[in-house]
């Protein structure tokens, strides 16, 4: 294996622009980029051209560049997976040519969709996924186990302010997200990432509950979990969960845990989207010393974090502190060359992903039961709905009157209940009620509910989806936001719905 490694940057959206190419750039004594690719055509030249790609070097989808690679008219060693959407397929195309992959996380939605890639790992023999946390490689991140072990902790506190996409950014002069895609492409995408994330978060989870499952814990929590793991090890236990304010997505989260020695941890994400700049802070505290790190954002390459070290000595307080000697993504991009070049172990993979996405399955379910609801649907139970509903039934076939009700009130119901009732037409005027139906129960489903989300009118997008956040475009079609727009709160608003559906939510009322 060369000590330059050929690279193909997959997706070339908002992490790969601000991150990846330029870090692959200034590496070029570690890294070549070889290829690119991404669905957008619009979005594949420009990133091309301002980063130096030739036309030969650019493809349209994996499947290209693997046929590329068959054909060896593309040299590859590894590749970095930065697309929004759904990963396992094309990362299940690049390992079945034995191509390591750093991916940008989340790997899967669901503990299913994730054992695809653990299963083919076992199958493999070796590990080919490297998940990218670059916090897990900055040096203070490493350091701290050697000033506190795991057993003298007394308390863990992780305290993230995450604010919207400018500000962590906007210094990187992303191009635009590009929707030059047919609608058809657009709506499978679209129907591919709404069922992920439905067998993600439960099929009786709302649509409030899908977007906090995405875009505060998949995104936000996540990484604070990655962080806690490369010092001390998994969280293995939940203690308590907090969600506030009620309503707004995604909010603030709050998590309570426990290591597997029994050390707590406190977790906190706030999303704020007009803060004015991202803030990260993490402390150990122990019986005798006290460490407090200051972790710089991975888009700012140049930045460093920090760490203070503060305790007792000949009745003095002693603060040592210092930087990392290079910024989180760049030291995660160098073990990942000696993860590929060495086969030196990622601190985070596939196993450690899907233990991920199961705790912060558990994670949702305890801010949905907080609210007394469930994530899983109720079973039907018809045969207790027909006892119930013939006990309220009189033996001439009238609904009993309810006591709580006047006499001159009961009578007009109980009149007005055994009077017949006309019939109920469907959509083609055809009648469809039956003789056993109860009065005034229409037959016909909801009309949106059966139409294309392509079809619906952009006046009705919000209100009529409780699958996905829609954003309406000028072409009055709906495309889905995808993971890597979720931090972003200057997309433009929908038309205000005339109503809001059970579960569901208008845009106005979430912050992002």
């Amino acid at each position: 294996m060369p000590s330059i490694l050929n690279i193909a940057v997959i997706g070339a959206g908002t992490m790969a622009q601000s991150i990846h190419l330029p870090l692959l750039k200034r590496r070029w004594d570690r890294f070549a980029v070889t290829a690119l690719v991404d669905h957008s055509p619009r979005r594949r030249r420009e990133s091309a051209e301002v980063w130096g790609i030739g036309e030969e070097q650019r493809f349209e989808t994996v499947g290209d560049l693997i046929a590329g690679v068959r054909a060896k008219t593309v040299k590859v060693d590894a590749a970095v997976l930065a697309t929004d959407g759904l990963h396992v397929d094309d990362l299940l195309a690049l390992m079945k040519r034995g191509i390591p992959t750093l991916v940008e996380p989340p790997l899967g939605y669901s503990g299913a969709e994730v054992e695809r890639i653990t299963a083919f790992e076992r199958v493999m023999g070796r590990r080919l996924v490297m998940m990218a946390y670059p916090q897990q490689y900055d040096e203070v991140v490493s350091e701290v186990a050697g000033e506190v072990r795991a057993r003298d902790v007394r308390m863990i506190d992780h305290e993230i302010l995450m604010p919207a996409a400018a500000p962590l950014f906007g210094h990187s002069h992303v191009t635009a997200a590009a929707y030059d895609l047919p609608a058809e492409a657009r709506a499978e995408r679209r129907q591919g990432l709404q069922d992920a994330v439905i067998a993600g978060s439960g099929e009786a989870a709302t649509q409030r509950d899908r977007d906090l499952y995405v875009k505060g814990l998949l995104t936000g929590i996540a990484h604070q979990l990655a962080v806690t793991e490369r010092i001390y090890g998994p969280i293995t236990r939940i203690e308590a969960v907090r969600h506030w304010p009620k309503g707004v997505i995604p909010g603030s989260i709050e998590l309570l845990g426990e290591l597997e020695g029994g050390e707590p941890v406190r977790l906190v994400w706030h999303y704020l989207p007009f803060a004015p700049q991202y803030s990260e802070r993490y402390e150990v505290l122990s019986a005798r010393k006290r460490i407090d790190l200051e972790l710089a954002p991975p888009s700012f390459l140049d930045a460093r974090s920090s760490m203070a070290v503060r305790e007792k000595s000949h009745g003095q307080i002693l603060t040592t502190s210092h930087s990392s000697a290079l910024g989180a993504a760049e030291a995660m991009w160098e073990a990942f060359h000696a993860f590929v070049d060495k086969g030196e172990a990622p601190l985070s993979g596939a196993a450690e992903a899907a233990a991920e996405v199961a705790l912060l399955r558990e994670v949702l379910a305890a801010i949905v039961g907080a609210d007394g609801r469930s994530l899983d649907p109720e079973p039907a139970d018809d045969a207790e709905g027909e006892t119930e509903g013939e006990s309220e039934t009189s033996t001439e076939g009238v609904p009993a009157a309810d006591p709580a009700l006047s006499p001159a009130a009961a009578q007009a119901d109980a009149a007005e209940a055994s009077a017949p009732s006309a019939p109920v037409r469907d959509a083609a005027g055809t009648t469809a009620a039956s003789a056993d139906e109860p009065v005034g129960t229409p037959s016909e489903p909801n009309a949106l509910a059966d139409l294309d989300p392509l079809e619906i009118d952009p006046s009705l997008a919000v209100a009529a989806s409780d699958a996905w956040s829609f954003e309406v475009q000028g072409d009055s079609t709906v495309t889905p936001l995808t993971p890597e727009e979720l931090a972003e709160d200057d997309l433009p608003a929908p038309p205000p719905a005339p109503a809001e559906p059970a579960g569901g939510s208008t845009r106005a009322e979430r912050e992002d």
